[in-house]
């Protein structure tokens, strides 16, 4: 129980309950060291992201922070609820150029891969064993088009970080955003379905209409239906009644699920193979102009991929005698 915990980022839920588990001594006292461990890095990355922010606003850049902490704050109420390894800032595409300046006057350096990313894609950076990706949208290379986030930045809301506040997104664009970050990764994770619920049961009143129109605008209602079914199914999210039909109206969740559930969330489940892995985000698209898009992409990369490894072994050693350590993968929660 404690391994699959922490292969599924649940360790600090799993010390919420452990009194009721009634663990044996070994097991509690592994589970509080791994619970301390887990909250001293999400009290650590928290506190970067708020320097972070702090220098973006003295820049005069608009930015606004999404999962990580503001996903901790907005739906547990505390960092320490939620594991997290990195940061994700969202900045308008006017402002990516002057962001990433005062990330490099803060000791931030590129990650890997950075010379072959245009400007319209996410870009990672990493200070120490802090990681951090800048964001100007949604992801263009798994929705096959520049996702607009106007619609956010309008909707935001303040998120208290100690005496810090904050604005972050919307609860209805968070759980869009959780959504798609989860089926990106082929939902290998238990803590993303319990962040679903976690949102749900803390907006009651959370506009689910809203919810479905940027699913349906961003060509992702099927992820949208499929994450809400699983945390229902999975981790007893209250779904009202309305929401739960929209959700089984597609025939063709079924399938999806126990791919998930069978392949994905069995106990010592391997990680899914390059072809597994296309045919589940294949399937996962309900319009077939985005299908026929990801495709493309996918094979673009498989031509460029010699070159995104001659670029990346070439930058490991030039970087190996500037500083050691391992640098954490761009994206990893």
């Amino acid at each position: 129980m404690l391994d699959e915990a922490a292969r599924h980022g649940m360790v600090p839920l799993l010390d919420q309950h452990a009194a009721t588990l009634q663990p044996p001594v070994w097991a509690a006292l592994r589970l509080e060291r791994e619970f301390a461990a887990a909250a001293r890095r999400s009290l650590a990355l928290t506190s970067d992201l708020v320097e972070i922010m702090a220098a973006l606003r003295t820049a005069g850049i608009s930015a606004t922070p999404f999962k990580g902490p503001a996903l901790a704050v907005a739906a547990w109420g505390r960092v320490i609820l939620r594991q997290f390894e990195n940061l994700d800032v969202l900045v308008h595409r006017a402002d990516v150029a002057e962001a990433e300046r005062v990330l490099l006057r803060l000791g931030f350096e590129p990650g890997p891969g950075a010379e072959l990313r245009g400007p319209g894609h996410a870009r990672s950076y990493v200070r120490g064993d802090v990681p951090l990706v800048l964001h100007c949208g949604l992801s263009s290379r798994w929705l096959g088009t520049r996702g607009s986030v106007a619609g956010l930045w309008v909707r935001r809301r303040p998120l208290e970080f100690g005496d810090v506040r904050l604005a972050a997104p919307a609860p209805e664009d968070h759980l869009v955003l959780l959504a798609l970050h989860a089926a990106q990764r082929l939902w290998g994770r238990l803590n993303w379905l319990a962040d679903m619920a976690a949102m749900l049961e803390r907006y009651p009143k959370l506009d689910h209409f809203a919810v479905r129109y940027e699913a349906r605008r961003h060509g992702i209602e099927r992820v949208v239906r499929l994450g809400l079914g699983l945390a229902q199914a999975l981790v007893d999210a209250p779904l009202p009644r309305d929401v739960a039909i929209w959700v089984r109206r597609d025939r063709g969740l079924d399938d999806l699920v126990r791919t998930v559930c069978t392949r994905r969330f069995g106990l010592n489940a391997p990680p899914p193979g390059l072809f597994e892995s296309a045919r589940f985000h294949l399937r996962s698209r309900e319009r077939w102009s985005d299908r026929v898009r990801y495709a493309a992409r996918g094979a673009g990369s498989a031509l460029a991929l010699p070159a995104r490894m001659a670029v990346r072994a070439t930058s490991g050693q030039r970087d190996r005698g500037r500083r050691e350590g391992t640098v954490i993968p761009a994206f990893h929660r």
